[in-house]
C-alpha cells in the first residue's frame, strides 16, 4: 500500500512565542462531504475555541472587505492625527 501526505493546517502565531500561544490562529481545511471549508480557529487548545468557517469562494471577498476596513481606518486615523496636529 502506498501512502501520501496532505498538509491540512498551518499555525500562525507571534514570532518568538510558542505555536500554542493564546494569540495563535490555526488555518485549516475541513471537508464536510459537500466540499471543503477554510476554518480559522483561535485558541485551538481551548475547551471552546472560536471558529470562522469560510467557503473557498468567500476568501477573496472577505480579504477585500478586511483590507477596505483597514485602509479606511488608517485613513481616518491619519486625518484625525493631522487635525489634532493643526489645532495645537
Amino acid at each position: 500500500m502506498k501512502y501520501v501526505q496532505t498538509i491540512k493546517s498551518i499555525m500562525v502565531y507571534p514570532e518568538g512565542e510558542p505555536w500554542f500561544n493564546e494569540l495563535a490562529t490555526e488555518v485549516s481545511l475541513e471537508d464536510e462531504g459537500g466540499g471543503y471549508y477554510v476554518v480559522l480557529t483561535q485558541c485551538p487548545d481551548s475547551a471552546e475555541p472560536a471558529q470562522v468557517r469560510l467557503d473557498p469562494e468567500e476568501l477573496d471577498a472577505v480579504y477585500a472587505a478586511a483590507k477596505q476596513l483597514l485602509t479606511q481606518h488608517n485613513n481616518d486615523n491619519c486625518t484625525t492625527n493631522k487635525n489634532k496636529t493643526k489645532q495645537t
